[in-house]
């Protein structure tokens, strides 16, 4: 029998399939996601299925298992090559099913990646047919911009469209490996260890209990999105801004501060419905005067973001050496702070007036990856999720941490702070 054709890992698969070797075997579902479509009324279920089976041919990344015998090659391979054999393989067993038990008991149950395809699929069915579709994906396969394409290109396979054949990850792999991005790959790892040899050294704090809060700031995202277009940011720099600026004010890090904003590596055409995990952090040096106005600290910042952003596509082993390097010759790093921000679609009209703030704790399920991470977000009004696994903090610190965020958002869009309920 002929082996099956594999491919390098692009660097993003490889950067997840790092994080991914750090974790205990037990925590490997932590990188799943899961999420819900809606079905329009009259779709059959058997139209679903045709659909999801279409989905997964169109997109690679969804019948791909993966080869990590040799730990310093890891590779990818297009397992799959039917649409009925996508189906059998995704598809769960009829039976009620609900959303809440998706996101509590399904999503912990991990994934043999060198196997089994990287995702599955439940169909919700009501008294009128089918009315929702719910899957559980592998952060392999696809981070949040390949699921917003997935969940696009699902409706239109659903509707009997065509569409144009789409980008696959074995040849961006390829792309990546044929010397075409050397130059932007050397310029990336010169940029990570400028930085880093800049960066504060600090001894590693232990993990803690993981706390996970978010500050529901009340602020309409037009209005955010008006004062940061007022001081000629960008929102993502606004946010990484307030944050930065309340993690010093807290004492929480020294300045320069190291900072971890996400890059979604999509500025290129050819990959921005690219269905995989592009996402890669990068690191910047924060270091705001006491006394600098917000704005000044923001058109500081957008502009070392943007720098930062352009070496988003990095091959995560030789970073990995960068780092041991420097810590070698001076000692550990501070761990830094990372950032992600999202814009996901506006389903519910913004309100007119900024609203009342509040805090609400999670119960947390993960409790690997960054030990200091912000998720802000920004639809109809902004959130701010932070994540904590470092000994040493509490709700208080959080709570002041959000608080001093919000409060900061609130002056840039010309609104008094109101207290958080």
């Amino acid at each position: 029998m002929t082996p099956e054709a594999t491919y390098p890992m692009t660097l993003g698969q490889l950067s997840v399939w790092r994080d991914i070797e750090r974790m205990q075997p037990e925590k490997w579902w932590e990188g799943n996601l899961c999420f819900s479509w809606s079905l329009a009324e009259g779709v059959t279920v058997a139209q679903v299925w045709r659909a999801v089976g279409a989905l997964g041919m169109r997109h690679a990344s969804l019948r791909t298992t993966f080869d990590v015998d040799d730990p310093k090659d890891p590779r990818q391979r297009v397992a799959v090559h039917s649409a009925a054999d996508v189906v059998a393989a995704v598809r769960q067993p009829d039976g009620e099913t609900t959303m809440s038990r998706i996101e509590t008991e399904e999503i912990q149950r991990p994934f043999t990646l060198t196997t089994d395809l990287p995702w599955r699929v439940w169909l919700a069915e009501g008294d009128d047919g089918p009315r929702a579709l719910m899957v559980v994906i592998h952060h392999m396969a696809a981070d949040g911009a390949g699921i917003n394409t997935m969940e696009r290109d699902f409706a239109a396979l659903l509707a009997g469209e065509d569409l144009p054949p789409a980008p696959q990850p074995t040849d961006l792999a390829t792309r990546q490996r044929s010397g075409d991005l050397d130059a932007a790959l050397l310029a990336a790892e010169s940029y990570w260890r400028k930085t880093l040899s800049a960066a504060p050294r600090r001894t590693p704090p232990a993990p803690g209990p993981v706390l996970r809060a978010t500050m529901h700031t009340g602020i309409p995202e037009p209005m955010l999105r008006a004062g940061a277009r007022g001081i000629g940011v960008t929102v993502a720099a606004v946010l990484l801004t307030a944050y930065c600026r309340a993690l010093i004010r807290a004492g929480t890090t020294d300045t320069p501060a190291l900072l971890y904003p996400m890059s979604s590596n999509r500025f290129d055409p050819a990959v921005t419905s690219l269905v995989t995990s592009m996402n890669q952090w990068v690191p910047l040096l924060a270091a705001p005067e006491p006394d600098e106005a917000f704005a000044q600290t923001a058109r500081t910042l957008y502009v070392r973001n943007m720098r930062a952003l352009k070496h988003g596509v990095y091959d995560p082993d030789a970073v990995a050496g960068i780092r041991e390097d420097i810590e070698r010759a001076g000692g550990p790093l501070d761990p830094g702070y990372h950032f992600t921000f999202l814009l996901p679609p506006m389903v519910v009209s913004p309100p007119a007036e900024i609203q009342e703030s509040r805090i609400e704790w999670h119960v947390p399920i993960r409790s690997t990856g960054p030990d200091f991470y912000l998720m802000a977000s920004a639809d109809s009004t902004v959130r701010l999720t932070v994540r904590v696994i470092r000994d040493g903090y509490r709700r208080q610190e959080l709570e002041a941490l959000l608080v001093a965020m919000r409060n900061d958002l609130s002056e840039l869009v010309g609104a008094a702070p109101r207290d958080v309920a």
